[in-house]
């Protein structure tokens, strides 16, 4: 279990002062990361809420531990809630559309389509590695968040040699499923 199950407990006990404090630690941050992909700040602090009642959920029911530090996984969890909210939001038609408003010259749909597509390469990719078997999403997740592959080898239990074949066989499976995918085919 990680120092960071504090956090957790925070949000299982209704810790009052807990959440402030996770508020005051972690909400720039969110913000920042959503507001630098197409969001503003009340997305920011929707997102966060929501991310912060599904870890909730998750320690609750599903009996969840931290492995990795809260920000890392709460990062996590909130980018590819954006990312889902990013998706909803594209599939909204739009009702009430005037023809003068595509007169103008704007490159920010090329740039929105453009971002688009690195969202789904990424959410399809997040499927992918969700697919694999939980030690080889572990060892790859944890490998995304920290560069100190000797420091995961001895929080897993493993050598550092065994944690590089590991991850090399993961990532080859992972290549294989990404090579196989549809949209990797057309997208090539």
């Amino acid at each position: 279990m990680h120092n960071d199950q504090k956090y957790i407990q925070f949000l299982l006990q209704n810790n009052g002062e807990g959440i402030q404090h996770i508020y005051r630690q972690f909400a720039d941050k969110v913000v920042a990361l959503i507001c630098r992909n197409s969001g503003t700040n009340d997305d920011g602090f929707d997102i966060l809420q929501e991310s912060l009642v599904d870890i909730y959920h998750m320690a609750k029911y599903k009996d969840f531990q931290l492995t990795t530090s809260f920000e890392s996984f709460l990062l996590l969890v909130c980018k590819r809630k954006w990312l889902n909210e990013l998706k909803k939001r594209k599939r909204k038609e739009v009702t009430n559309v005037e023809n003068h408003v595509f007169d103008i010259e704007d490159d920010s749909h090329t740039a929105y389509m453009e971002h688009m597509v690195l969202v789904e390469k990424e959410n399809i990719l997040m499927e992918l590695l969700d697919s694999l078997g939980e030690r080889c999403q572990e060892i790859i997740k944890r490998c995304m968040v920290s560069k100190n592959q000797e420091k995961i080898a001895t929080s897993l239990g493993l050598t550092y040699a065994y944690l590089r074949k590991k991850k090399s066989e993961c990532m080859a499976k992972l290549g294989e499923k990404v090579r196989a995918h549809p949209f990797f085919k057309s997208n090539n």
